[in-house]
């Protein structure tokens, strides 16, 4: 890119050629000052895409750190979707016109995370989402409890804020209702049940409201507000209920082409679906393999028992006791969902009795020195809190993370935990399922240390870019490889351990499979479940939730898989040259200064941080 000196550029080269004598000033380095400007083009190009999302996408804004949009929602109607698509595209030709071999290294990496994000925005701003996608009116709720669930320097501000977004919620149920036109009936169902378990929490939104204030006026105010915005809710979820019904919708499927743009842009994924989809394969039947390894003590356990109650019986058992499951020398027969199911019934038991927070704060804790003491990662100052979850979340799953993000002043770590109601035993059996000892342990390292809470504060000093557009390919395939890590360094260790952990990557490499084969068209719904129930014996249920997931973020499940081969890949050809000098933590060291860049960039950025 060519572009006149700056007179301040000009003024320090002056300076510096008066502290060098005449006689040994060097000759005038272009290719230094085009680097220079080059990298100021892209900073540019970074400001100019923050202040588009601030304007258009104020969300996404509140989500990357930028608290001045806290008080607003997104405008989702067409002429602000116009006016985004025709802003985004006039940030994407400043970055066209940047001569990538002219910046520095590190800088080349951060244009083409700069690049994947604005074409990932532009794609999706083009699918026409306010009449195509009634879940783009549900991340309204989301952006509710957004400002719930991060610690702020102004308890009352932060209330305000979050007052605004509520006042906004009748106009996202009318524009909802005036955009929407025959969306896939598919994801209107999904919309639905979000709005629904919206409507039903929403009281807790209310409470927070009302936390500190004690004028009754005000109080009374706060009150009707949240009543209109519940009627709100419920006009949304009459509106999606409506067009769930409808038969002649679109196909919810995005088709390859849209597929395989998605996997290029949002998940820096470059291979054609086809052949991914024989790489998953691949990976499914090596998860099959691993989980039947796991399963194996289990299977051993069942038939010494059956053999006792014989003996017990005083009777000779006319046939070798065996698992209902034979397999011929040679031959391998793939264990199904229903294996893992009995086993984890059997050997899966409910947290101690106490305060389930506590508990896990301190297992936290303790896995927090088992790494340090360990000495495989860089030593990093180790902050968070567990709470429990609100209820909006809850009907859906049994925790979640919110790390510190983007450009946040005040960063904060919380895991929030479903903790179960009802009767004594149905909460017994709902912490049998959601905190047992293997899950805590998975939970812990894939979502805590070393996963993705310790990646982020190890990347505190990343660039603006990399910090606010980071790869979601290898931030999830870090969380995946922290789990390997904690079983290959001995935090997994018993065989419960090892068979939740097996079980976790079966259903993983399960769902990715059936992520490109639906998205791609070559399974219908009815094609899927069947793959996920009757072939692979998965409970109806999971496969639906598997299912509504992989509908609502098409190749989310497939990039774990690809982010973790790409680390597991760059550490083995990093060992591989090393040799005898290599270290493990020096490895993670580099990984983690580079930060969440393009799985394929990954070996190159280790390369130059090496160097």
């Amino acid at each position: 890119m060519k572009r006149t000196l700056l007179p301040a550029l000009a003024g320090c080269l002056a300076c510096l050629a008066f502290a060098v004598p005449a006689a040994a000033q060097p000759a005038f380095d272009f290719e230094d000052i085009d680097t220079l400007l080059e990298d100021n083009a892209l900073n540019d190009a970074a400001n100019r895409y923050a202040s588009v999302l601030l304007s258009f996408f104020p969300e996404r804004a509140t989500r990357l750190g930028f608290s001045s949009a806290n008080s607003k929602l997104t405008d989702r109607s067409a002429s602000n979707n116009a006016l985004a698509l025709n802003a985004l595209r006039s940030v994407k030709e400043m970055t066209d016109q940047i001569t990538p071999s002219q910046l520095s290294k590190a800088n080349q990496t951060d244009l083409l995370l700069l690049q994947n994000a604005l074409a990932a925005d532009i794609w999706q701003l083009e699918q026409n989402r306010p009449e195509t996608d009634p879940l783009y009116y549900t991340e309204a709720f989301d952006a509710i409890y957004d400002l719930m669930l991060k610690k702020t320097t102004s308890s009352a501000q932060q209330r305000a804020d979050l007052l605004a977004r509520v006042n906004a919620l009748p106009q996202v149920a009318l524009q909802a209702q005036s955009n929407l036109i025959q969306p896939p009936a598919f994801l209107s169902q999904l919309a639905m049940e979000r709005a629904y378990y919206a409507y039903l929490s929403f009281d807790e939104v209310t409470d927070f409201l009302l936390q500190g204030v004690e004028d009754e006026v005000s109080i009374s105010q706060i009150k009707r507000d949240g009543q209109t915005a519940k009627r709100a809710i419920k006009q949304m979820f009459d509106w999606f209920k409506s067009l769930s019904q409808e038969q002649n919708t679109q196909d919810f499927r995005l088709g390859t082409e849209a597929y395989a743009q998605i996997l290029k842009d949002r998940y820096q994924i470059t291979e054609k679906p086809a052949k991914l989809e024989k790489k998953l394969q691949k990976e499914f039947l090596s998860a099959q393999k691993n989980l039947a390894l796991a399963l194996e003590p289990f299977t051993m356990e069942t038939a010494e028992e059956e053999v006792t109650v014989v003996d017990d019986l005083n009777a000779k058992p006319t046939v070798q006791q065996t698992p209902a499951k034979t397999k011929k020398k040679g031959k391998f027969v793939p264990p199904s969902a229903q294996d893992f199911y009995k086993a984890a019934q059997r050997v899966a038991a409910a947290p101690a009795g106490g305060d389930l927070i506590r508990a896990l704060s301190q297992d936290a804790a303790s896995l927090a020195q088992f790494f340090e003491q360990d000495g495989t990662l860089p030593a990093s100052a180790i902050r968070f809190s567990v709470k429990q979850m609100p209820a909006f979340y809850a009907y859906t799953q049994a925790y979640l993370f919110v790390p510190p993000f983007g450009n946040q002043l005040s960063p904060s770590s919380d895991l929030f935990l479903r903790l179960p109601s009802g009767n004594k035993l149905a909460r017994q059996e709902q912490l049998k399922k959601d905190f047992n000892a293997p899950v805590r342990k998975l939970l812990l390292s894939g979502e805590l240390v070393p996963g993705r809470y310790y990646q982020t504060v190890a990347g505190k000093n990343l660039s603006a870019i990399r910090r606010l557009y980071p790869s979601r390919s290898l931030a999830n395939g870090w969380s995946a490889y922290a789990q390997r890590l904690a079983r290959e360094r001995g935090y997994l260790v018993t065989d419960e351990d090892l068979l939740f952990l097996a079980w976790n990557e079966y259903r993983r490499a399960a769902a990715a499979l059936v992520d490109v084969r639906l998205q791609t068209k070559e399974y219908s719904y009815a094609d899927a479940l069947n793959f996920l129930v009757t072939e692979n014996g998965f409970e109806q249920e999971e496969a639906e939730t598997l299912l509504k997931d992989i509908s609502a973020h098409p190749a989310e499940s497939l990039s774990y898989i690809y982010g973790l081969q790409s680390l597991e890949n760059a550490r083995q050809k990093y060992a591989k040259k090393e040799g005898k000098e290599f270290n493990l933590s020096a490895f993670h060291s580099l990984v983690l200064q580079a930060g969440n860049v393009p799985p394929d960039q990954l070996e190159k950025e280790i390369k130059r941080l090496k160097k």
